[in-house]
């Protein structure tokens, strides 16, 4: 006897059957091989793409015509097109879009890697050119797909090997030799469109260019409900949560995503699994089912591959977290919320949302955290960049830094890229003299053009955050870039109780301990400040726990030996443990009074003078036309609430230069801080 299988292809008369020793089967033609069968389960069709239906439309009236119907363009009296480019970033689907339109229109389809065709024998790379294109004339209807194609034809004047121009030309010379209806379609791939020789971008040649970009919602999520098809999904999945949740991913991430949160369900049934058998028990298999946790598991563990190099913050602060500063909290979500969760209402009244803000103020006051709270709530992508990290002694180095960011910025978006200690990277340019051939000049110059260059579609936005004002360049300030000016002052009482109560909400304090009384004592300390004197107090009651332990212990022991003499038993040691008391249970008043012997402020009342100044002359700049009237209008303020209070002011671009002078910089040039 031998093992004979086969494919059910019809079953009468239920759908399904199960195959008994009464079971009549028909057998009809030849033996199938099983290889086939799965390779042909595997073929991709246009079901099996989502998240670019424009482009798809594209690329299926671009191949499918001329290879299906040649005859519609010679009635019309026109070529049809040879060749597509189709760029985009890694993981969007290229490939497989080429698979995909091949099988649906039954085309032979010829895949050429770029570097397999490269050889350092002399000729040969040509010669393995021109077989791929001799073997797709020869089974036409074909495909002929060059991936990677930057790598076999780059810019001619840009490259010093001599076989990279030989192939170049080569691949113009067979493009321009193919008949106009040979049934011979070319699609080439790239991740660099720009690299490519001008020369093959011609009309005649890859005359059409598609841009496979980064999905949005809809298109993640259809690309979601391919990738799930056949997963086991549990009742609280939401894929449309999902979809909104994952910002820059690419099909790539996505297909990443659900095999990551599969692999976390089997993590967690293998308690259950015996893995020494060699058959799983049924019962486990059928309780497996990927839940909604699995999936916010494999989100906590996965970046969008634009962003891979970045580093991206895991960014899990919420306005909970921030104490006091309500105002501030309030024009921000005005800002960078009200675009990205209405964008309708933006479209409505034509205009453009917000760019960026600048925060400043003196050290500690929760600047950043702020940043990364406007991220969290909007569920943005979150690149923080410290001005420093992105100069360099390289020339023209710094200005790349500052391009790769934004670019990065843009494909993953709606991203927050937030600019830390931005005076470093943004000094008023005409004042760099005897550095480095002017490269703080053209790093300003770099980031105005960035800045100017953000598609308001895109939503990135940008905050900056500095302690001194006064020294960035006041191009930066103007309307359209970071137009507004947030400046983030000393907590007063209110705001250090509230800084105090975010900061301790998860830590166990001495019932009736009055927080009142350190907020009211701690009279211009700022909000990392009022933090160090909560992990001295914490310390201090680790500390105190700690050695209360460690003599509760030795007490013990030694009272064992004496009784006994002998060493105490583990099992017994581990039962007493049990029973141990809790000798710190909580931060008490000691510790903290304890805490506040070594705090001290770290902004001293000069430096508060000189922001409070600045502050004060920008807010004093926005009221040049508080008198303008409409003629027989009715006077008033608009509707909404003005939420910045005097606790913001934002730049109108005028009057930055005599703000300055609140530093030290007006026309004396003493700086204050020196």
């Amino acid at each position: 006897m031998r093992q004979v299988e086969f494919k059910v292809v019809d079953v009468e008369p239920e759908e399904y059957a199960i195959v008994s020793q009464d079971t009549i089967i028909h057998s009809e033609g030849e033996p199938i091989n099983r290889e086939e069968e799965e390779n042909n389960l595997n073929e991709v069709g246009y079901d099996d793409i989502g998240g670019c239906r424009k482009q798809m439309a594209q690329i299926r009236e671009l191949v499918e015509l001329p290879l299906r119907h040649p005859q519609l363009f010679k009635a019309i009296g026109i070529k049809p097109p040879k060749g597509i480019l189709m760029y985009g970033p890694p993981g969007t689907g290229k490939t497989l879009m080429a698979r995909a339109v091949a099988n649906e229109t039954g085309a032979f389809f010829f895949l050429i890697n770029g570097p397999e065709i490269m050889s350092k024998m002399a000729g040969e790379s040509e010669s393995n050119l021109r077989k791929a294109f001799e073997e797709a004339e020869k089974n036409s209807p074909s495909i002929i797909f060059i991936d990677e194609i930057d790598s076999i034809a780059p810019k001619r004047d840009k490259t010093n090997g001599e076989v990279e121009r030989r192939v170049v030309s080569q691949l113009l010379t067979l493009m321009d030799g193919m008949k106009a209806r040979s049934n011979i379609v070319v699609i080439a791939a790239t991740n660099r469109p720009n690299s490519i020789d001008p020369a093959l971008r011609r009309f005649g040649r890859f005359d059409r260019e598609v841009d496979i970009g980064i999905p949005d919602a809809t298109g993640r999520l259809e690309v979601l409900r391919i990738h799930t098809k056949n997963m086991k999904l549990g009742d609280d999945v939401d894929l449309e949560t999902i979809a909104a949740e994952t910002h820059g991913y690419v099909g790539a991430d996505i297909a990443s995503l659900c095999s990551e949160a599969a692999m976390q369900q089997i993590r967690e049934k293998m308690d259950q699994i015996d893995l020494d058998e060699e058959t799983i028990d049924a019962e486990v298999l059928d309780s497996l089912g990927v839940t909604m946790d699995n999936f916010r598991f494999a989100l906590g563990n996965s970046n969008p591959s634009a962003l891979r190099e970045t580093v991206v913050e895991s960014v899990n602060v919420t306005w909970d977290d921030i104490g006091g500063l309500d105002g501030i909290k309030q024009e921000l979500k005005e800002t960078v919320e009200y675009p990205v969760l209405h964008p309708d209402q933006y479209t409505k009244f034509g205009l453009s949302p917000s760019k960026g803000v600048l925060f400043f103020g003196p050290p500690g006051t929760g600047k950043t955290l702020l940043a990364k709270a406007v991220a969290t709530e909007v569920s943005a992508n979150f690149i923080s960049v410290k001005g420093p990290e992105l100069l360099s002694m390289w020339y023209g180095e710094s200005e790349s830094n500052i391009r790769d960011i934004f670019d990065k910025a843009r494909a993953a978006a709606p991203t927050v890229v937030f600019l830390d200690e931005l005076d470093s990277i943004a000094k008023a340019r005409g004042g760099s003299m005897g550095d480095a051939g002017g490269a703080s000049d053209r790093v300003v110059n770099q980031l105005l053009t960035e800045m100017d260059g953000m598609n308001s579609k895109k939503n990135v936005f940008i905050i900056g955050a500095t302690n001194r004002p006064d020294q960035i360049d006041p191009a930066i300030l103007r309307p359209g870039r970071l137009d507004q000016l947030i400046y983030v002052p000393l907590p007063d009482e209110a705001g250090r109780l509230s800084i105090l109560q975010a900061q301790l909400r998860k830590t166990p304090l001495e019932p009736g301990l009055d927080l009142n009384l350190i907020a009211k004592a701690a009279n211009g300390f700022t909000g990392a400040d009022l933090s160090y004197i909560v992990q001295r107090a914490a310390k201090f009651a680790i500390k105190e726990s700690i050695e209360a332990n460690v003599r509760y212990d030795q007490e013990r022991e030694d009272k064992v030996k004496t009784e006994n003499g002998e060493d105490i038993d583990m099992d017994v040691k581990e039962t007493e443990d049990e029973d141990k008391p809790d000798f710190v249970p909580y931060i008490t008043h000691a510790h903290f009074e304890e805490a506040m012997k070594t705090a001290k402020r770290s902004v001293s009342a000069a430096e508060l003078r000189r922001y409070e100044a600045y502050a004060q002359q920008l807010q004093a700049s926005r009221g040049q036309l508080s008198n303008f009237r409409f003629e027989g209008g009715a006077s008033g303020a608009a509707g909404g609430s003005s939420a910045s209070g005097s606790q913001s002011a934002a730049n109108d671009g005028t009057n930055t230069e005599a703000a300055g002078a609140a530093f030290g910089n007006g026309e004396e040039e003493d700086d204050l801080y020196s």
